[in-house]
């Protein structure tokens, strides 16, 4: 299984179900973890009865199937997995998860199907938009991967890691910002099935560090793509939360964090109503706030 972790305004009925949505998929994830697997399963598929689901969660859905001994639900939820988009086909057929699946007579026969599922997810897909998309992705992330190793490299406060955060990073995101802005402003927010996940989660992606009136400006398209079903909740999640915290405002989600020079340390921005914050994320499909500052090495505090 590969588990993926990305102002309150949700008033369609779809976001009501979404939210529903994302509070079964953390307690399937949570019971998963804990080995419940019966019951992990019974909870995704309670959550597939509310919501068509996204790739990756089917994906994960057909592991914990597989170790409940599920079968044919396991392969039925891997199929659509693959029909919704999970291209880690490499992966797949590697993934201990799965290893009751292999001993099944369907397997080869499953394994044979792959180039032509993958084939007719493509064709539903703009696949012109979702390369152009996926190339930006990789412009704005691969950077941001190297951050971590410039910082052990050169320290902190040094002058060269001074110049790849503060002058090469910001350069390089004025130039893909420029193209995303085209690209939405001439298409709109390209959802999930016009796609797929990735090439979608780069539209939030590059938003997510945009200039404030940018973030403002863009922060309506990405909702209706979220009460839509065709963008996660957890990336409006994120936003909401930036924007709040560049005007100095408490925090909804907690997703946000400064770094506290003092401290040396990544700290929690301040959060609204901070007893109630493990609830908000949950329905919106993110981990609590004490295991997200655990994962993340951020300081946390309800003060």
């Amino acid at each position: 299984m590969r588990v993926l972790f990305l102002i309150l305004i949700f008033f369609s009925s779809f976001n009501l179900c979404s939210q529903t949505y994302g509070a079964y998929v953390i307690d399937a994830t949570a019971l998963y973890q804990a080995k419940a697997y019966k019951e992990s399963a019974s909870l995704w598929d309670k959550a597939f009865q509310i919501h068509p689901g996204f790739a990756s969660d089917y994906y994960n859905a057909a592991c914990t199937a597989a170790l409940a001994g599920y079968t044919k639900t396991a392969f039925d939820y891997l199929e659509e997995a693959i029909s919704l988009g999970w291209e880690d086909i490499a992966w797949l057929q590697q993934d201990p998860d799965l290893a009751r699946l292999k001993e099944s007579p369907k397997w080869t026969t499953f394994i044979e199907a792959i180039p032509s599922l993958l084939k007719e997810y493509e064709t539903s897909l703009n696949m012109e938009l979702k390369n152009q998309l996926e190339d930006l992705r990789m412009q704005d992330q691969t950077i941001r991967l190297l951050l971590p190793d410039a910082e052990t490299r050169f320290g902190r406060e040094s002058k060269a890691y001074n110049w790849f955060r503060n002058e090469l990073m910001p350069r390089n995101d004025s130039l893909v910002l420029n193209r995303i802005i085209t690209l939405i402003d001439e298409k709109g927010w390209p959802g999930i099935q016009e796609v797929g996940e990735l090439a979608n989660q780069t539209l939030w992606l590059v938003i997510q560090h945009a200039p404030l009136k940018i973030q403002k400006n863009y922060l309506p398209l990405l909702e209706k793509s979220v009460n839509e079903g065709e963008s996660k909740a957890r990336y409006l999640a994120f936003l909401q939360d930036r924007i709040l915290m560049r005007e100095d405002q408490k925090q909804t989600y907690g997703t946000q964090s400064l770094w506290d020079s003092t401290k040396k340390q990544n700290v929690i921005w301040p959060i609204l109503n901070p007893q109630e914050v493990n609830q908000r994320r949950k329905e919106v499909g993110l981990d609590t706030i004490e295991e997200y500052a655990k994962n993340n090495g951020f300081l946390y505090t309800q003060d």
